[in-house]
């Protein structure tokens, strides 16, 4: 079996043995409702992923690179509102899912399975490739091509701040919305995306409004080249004008606690931050990538069976839902 089947196989039995990974208590001000639907689009995610392994290989379908063991950008998307403009990393399913469910009349796994297929029904690529996306849930579509998308929020954040000084004809966005941005620890050291920090922290620096929340998404891997352990805290953690924050990626309730936060910082001051959130990926980078083959096997069991949704299942029962 490939290590999308072995994660499958391995949550069913761990759940229904109730041997879940060791974690902290739930904490803070996540509600049941919303906690309930974080593990909901978690588990939509993950099965879109496996999915669209099997469309791959039936010749059905064209895009393998997944969003498991980031389930809990979900939560991310909970800390927000609809009517933030949102700029995802390409593994940011569970946050598409999220938000639609913020949204009535949504039709989420349909459209995210139309654009797995490249069909031409696709609402927010037309099958050009497939993207997350969507109108209604102001998310403009984004492609894989690393860090591209960062130099454009950086620009939507600054629209949201001109368009208070001077109104534009067609507003499309509140006076109190935030820009988000979300990229991986790899793309963090692309120029592109060096470029769009250092435009961001300039500008803070002038005390121009700038509403933008940066997202790294640190599973610690690029492809197949690990990233150095501490990397991001190091080069985040003290840039003037760029607020950082840290939360880990695998308890939904800390990461909607800490997001909220800095979702809050972001939107009061008017000014850029960078939430740092430790994640894991699991499976490889794309459908056809073994990651046995560039990483030590005890490694891969070992994020395995940190299987974010495994930490969900525990912290829900913890707090008796």
């Amino acid at each position: 079996m490939d290590r999308s089947e072995i994660v499958h196989d391995n949550f069913l039995r761990q759940v229904a043995a109730r041997d879940l990974p060791a974690g902290h208590a739930p904490a803070g001000p996540l509600t049941a409702v919303d906690a309930v639907m974080i593990y909901r689009a978690g588990c939509l995610s993950r099965a879109l992923d496996r999915q669209s392994r099997a469309l791959q290989k039936a010749g059905q379908g064209f895009y393998t690179i997944g969003s498991s063991g980031h389930e809990g950008m979900a939560a991310v998307a909970a800390a927000l509102r609809p009517t933030d403009m949102a700029f995802l990393h390409y593994r940011d399913a569970a946050f598409q899912i999220a938000r639609a469910a913020q949204l009535p009349g949504q039709s989420i796994a349909w459209d995210m399975l139309l654009s797995f297929a490249a069909s031409r029904e696709d609402p927010i690529s037309g099958g050009r490739h497939k993207v997350l996306g969507s109108r209604a849930l102001n998310i403009p579509p984004q492609t894989s091509t690393i860090a591209s998308h960062l130099p454009k929020a950086v620009g939507a954040a600054y629209a949201v701040g001109a368009a208070r000084r001077l109104r534009p004809e067609h507003q499309a966005l509140p006076d109190d919305a935030i820009v988000y941005c979300s990229f991986g620890d790899a793309s963090a050291n692309h120029s592109t995306a060096q470029g769009a920090f250092n435009t961001a922290q300039w500008t803070a620096f002038q005390s121009i409004p700038l509403p933008l929340l940066f997202v790294c998404e640190d599973n610690g891997i690029g492809i197949s080249t690990r990233t150095p352990p501490g990397w991001i805290a190091a080069t985040f953690g003290q840039r003037p004008g760029l607020k950082y924050f840290f939360c880990n990626g695998l308890d939904i309730y800390e990461t909607y606690r800490v997001a909220a936060e800095a979702a809050r910082y972001v939107r009061r001051l008017k000014k850029p931050a960078i939430l740092h959130i430790g994640t894991l990926r699991l499976y490889g980078h794309a459908g056809a990538d073994l990651p046995t083959s560039y990483l030590p096997r005890e490694l891969v069991e070992t994020e395995e069976a940190n299987d974010p949704l495994l930490h969900s299942v525990r912290l829900l029962e913890q707090a008796g839902r």
